[in-house]
């Protein structure tokens, strides 16, 4: 559980104590640690309206895509004579009210829970967010003898997550009754209380303000409606209930699936200590209900999330983290069913880099379909599933392989077998400014040909498993040509390996570790070595590798300022947790005998967890204050961190029942046949 205490709970230090729960249908509910939104993104049920098939409950007509429903409630208590404001917000130049001044303690560990004084007495007052559905539950309770009266007013103004907030008064209209109220645009949506009664009384709650927003040089205010208010009696020992839900659920009914919910979330633990056999501890506990958050099933369709709030599923981010969410945790069926969906949706040889609110692809990764294929190496591998790989998998893998040797939209091979991608800004350093990628990356790149060779071996192995000779005696020879190729890669400086060749760039990146944590590595070991020890001096950190070396006229070293500034920065500098699996990979390689110190290493993640966004990780983190910035809860950072952590934990704890990696294959030494671009895999 992660704690806070009054001393961390202020409007200045809480927009850096935030918390996230997903529902597991592209929803959450998110705030910071006193309940002041400082995002537009932040709301107390943010629901996937795509999820809803055709019409809603009232027959009105679904919108697509996220929306901010139930931005927050306003709460007021009386015990004793005294009234106690307990809700804090920003408005130009002024927190009001300050409740935040009644509130001594934060707690989080699958939900948050939020503890105000309130003189002689103490209110809990939880957030539960139920899994599989689009509704949330807000509950109070009285802790010491005593009653109290209760008073609260939702508030809300729904829109689109990504649309900015506007200050315009707007009339919603509802309908009500004593019991709560219910909206129909843009779906069905209603509130209601347990016990309490609801009182129509319309009003606009002007200029609330977004601080976090409004450092990202973005709109920030935004008039907030709330269409009336509850009224309630609470006495020690009883509970109030408030239930938000798309899904037409009570409050009686949705605390029913909570108590399930329950079982569900330590069922999850447990499958990851059953599944890896690595013993439970309160870093895995938190890595795995982390995870969870990402993983996404409606309308019949299963995904990842790339990261919260804004983003939506991506599909180099999910082949990225697909091992350490799913394979690490146990929940291989989920894995098996997110590959087949993502094998159905390549083009042209292409993986959509990320799916809209819209529901529609974009395909513009150069490297998303190599993902695609090493994360099917690491589930057959996890697995030894090859009959589904065979029966399901091998056709697209295929496709992909000759896609780039035939030349895609977005990369070819060259005649030195080596790949080329064709336009700048289609790695994973995307970052663009006007237009203008910051990282052209344009031309041969270093982790991609790395990620080409190792998957080429791969498909050489399976070529041998299903014995497809035809696809062997084409693998074959390139994967020796991108083998020799590579060495086109070193540096005649000091820096390691070229970040991209053809046209050179010696930028010190931590592109390169790839060459070295990859299976089947295209360097020898002094290379290796060398390499390594390259990127521990120059770009390591315990919380992820800077992006750029701190030598270079081109660092940076902060995240602040608008969009433009901040994309400046975004791979020239910052820290990226993800990038930790692949640097303590080659530690394993070069220094196989290292795990205990890299467990040791994790510690700082560990601590980490509980700043920034309660029980996960972010996108980045700050060089200067080693803060956490960007996303507030990033996919592949978590899964990256569980991966690794999984196999450095069962290395110390089962050592011979563990093997890093797979020893290197002498298949690519198969053949003699010159690469001939035109002969298809089919």
């Amino acid at each position: 559980m992660i704690s806070l205490s009054a001393f961390d709970l202020t409007p200045s230090k809480a927009l850096r104590h935030e918390w996230l729960m997903a529902n597991g249908r592209g929803g959450y509910s998110s705030s910071t640690a006193i309940g002041m939104n400082a995002r537009k993104y932040h709301g107390l049920l943010v629901a996937d309206l795509s999820n809803l098939s055709g019409k809603t409950a009232s027959r009105a007509p679904v919108a697509k895509g996220r929306h901010v429903l139930l931005s927050k409630f306003e709460e007021a208590v009386e015990s004793d004579g005294v009234e106690f404001q307990l809700s804090t917000n920003a408005y130009p130049n002024a927190i009001y009210p300050e409740g935040f001044r009644h509130l001594v303690g934060f707690e989080f560990s699958s939900h948050p829970t939020f503890i105000y004084s309130l003189g002689g007495r103490r209110l809990e007052k939880s957030i539960r967010l139920v899994h599989g559905k689009d509704t949330v539950v807000v509950s109070y309770r009285i802790v010491g003898k005593g009653a109290a009266s209760i008073f609260v007013r939702p508030l809300l103004f729904p829109r689109p997550i990504h649309s900015d907030p506007t200050v315009s008064d707007k009339r919603i209209e509802f309908s009500h009754d004593s019991r709560g109220f219910e909206l129909n645009s843009p779906s069905h949506m209603r509130v209601c209380s347990s016990h309490g009664r609801f009182s129509p009384a319309p009003t606009n709650y002007r200029n609330a303000i977004y601080s976090l927003e409004r450092e990202r040089g973005y709109p920030h205010a935004e008039t907030l409606f709330s269409p009336g208010g509850f009224s309630a009696s609470l006495s020690q020992g009883e509970e109030l209930h408030f239930c938000c839900s798309l899904d037409g659920l009570s409050p009686s009914e949705a605390l029913d699936l909570l108590d399930r919910q329950s079982a569900r979330l330590a069922r999850l633990q447990s499958q990851f200590s059953q599944s890896s056999g690595v013993p439970r501890t309160d870093f895995s506990d938190m890595l795995c209900l982390a995870a969870d958050s990402f993983v996404v099933s409606a309308a019949g369709k299963e995904g990842i999330i790339a990261g919260y709030p804004w983003f939506s599923q991506w599909g180099r981010d999910a082949m990225i983290s697909l091992p350490g969410l799913l394979l690490s945790t146990g929940r291989i069926p989920l894995a098996r069913e997110i590959l087949l969906r993502h094998a159905a949706s390549i083009r042209g040889g292409l993986l959509p880099n990320f799916t809209g609110e819209d529901g529609q692809p974009s395909y513009n990764s150069s490297d998303a379909p190599l993902w695609f294929i090493n994360a099917v190496r690491q589930f057959a591998e996890h697995t030894g599933d090859f009959e589904f790989v065979r029966n399901s998998l091998w056709k697209p893998m295929r496709a992909i392989l000759s896609s780039y040797v035939q030349g895609n939209e977005l990369a070819r091979m060259d005649d030195d077998c080596l790949i080329r991608t064709l336009a700048p800004a289609m790695t994973w350093m995307d970052a663009q400014v006007d237009g203008v990628a910051v990282t052209s990356r344009k031309g041969k790149c270093v982790e991609i040909n790395a990620l080409w060779r190792s998957n080429l071996c791969f498909m050489l192995e399976l070529s041998g498993r299903f014995n497809d000779r035809r696809t062997a005696s084409i693998v074959a020879p390139i994967a020796e040509g991108a083998k020799n190729s590579f060495q086109k890669f070193l540096s005649a400086g000091d820096g390691g390996l070229f970040d991209v060749i053809e046209p050179a760039d010696s930028s010190l990146r931590p592109n390169q570790i790839f060459a070295v944590s990859l299976p089947h590595s295209p360097l020898n070991r002094i290379q290796q070595l060398y390499v390594f020890n390259l990127v521990r001096a120059r770009l390591y950190t315990p919380l992820g590798l800077r992006t750029l070396a701190v030598q270079d006229s081109r660092y940076h070293g902060e995240y602040t300022g608008n969009s433009q500034q901040r994309d400046s920065a975004y791979h020239q500098g910052m820290i990226w947790p993800w990038l930790l699996g692949a640097f303590y990979d080659a530690q394993l390689r070069v220094h196989p005998e290292s795990a205990p110190q890299i467990l040791s290493a994790l510690k700082p993640l560990a601590a980490a967890m509980r700043e920034g966004c309660a029980g996960t990780l972010p996108e980045i983190y700050e060089p200067k204050s080693m803060s956490p910035a960007g996303a507030v809860s990033q996919a592949w950072s978590v899964a990256e961190a569980l991966r690794i952590y999984t196999k450095v934990k069962g290395a110390v704890s089962i050592p011979r029942q563990f093997s890093f990696s797979r020893p290197l294959s002498a298949c690519c030494n198969q053949g003699q046949l010159a690469p001939d671009r035109n002969r298809m895999l089919g």
